[in-house]
């Protein structure tokens, strides 16, 4: 019995470069979108922290104007402590100047901090009142010549999220 067998013919291997050329693209363009991805994941995790601090600064706010609702006879503000002042003398808001982060409890200089319970929260929100000066509006009463006075207060709160890193600080004005 003889065997068929023909020689073989010189191999040029193009189809191995091809398939390793294209196995190369498939890298690279892999590697890009787990990249992608993870930067992605990373601006979501930061908009979700920040979002958090936002809305923690909020509670807070809403607490300290609860608390100007409802209280009768206002804390002193002269006294320029407990988170509870008059605007500065130098012209510089209070909130500018208050060491938020470094408050040292007990020492008088020390901002309110938020009773409520919130998750997830890194710190607890913090809040001052400053009593701006009163402002006479007319109209306000119904005697002739008696100007009504009203009370403003400014309203600042310094809160982060998740993170120490995500600081949001937020204002409001009440009038009482």
């Amino acid at each position: 019995m003889m065997n068929n067998i023909q020689p073989l013919k010189k191999q040029q291997g193009a189809v191995l470069f091809v398939s390793l050329i294209i196995l190369l693209l498939m890298t690279l363009i892999g590697i890009s979108g787990m990249q992608t991805t993870v930067l992605e994941e990373k601006m979501s995790g930061n908009f979700k922290d920040r979002v958090m601090s936002f809305e923690a600064g909020e509670s807070a706010l809403r607490a300290a104007e609860e608390y100007l609702r409802v209280t009768l006879v206002m804390p002193s503000f002269a006294a320029n402590e407990n988170g509870f002042y008059e605007p500065t003398s130098s012209g510089a808001a209070r909130w500018l100047v208050t060491d938020w982060q470094f408050a040292v409890p007990g020492t008088g200089d020390d901002p309110i901090v938020y009773g409520g319970s919130l998750n997830s929260i890194a710190t607890a929100p913090t809040y001052i009142i400053e009593e701006m000066p009163a402002i006479n509006e007319s109209g306000g009463s119904l005697e002739t010549g008696v100007v009504l006075e009203n009370r403003y207060y400014r309203i600042t709160t310094r809160a982060t999220g998740g993170t120490d890193t995500a600081i949001v600080m937020l204002q409001s004005t009440y009038k009482r």
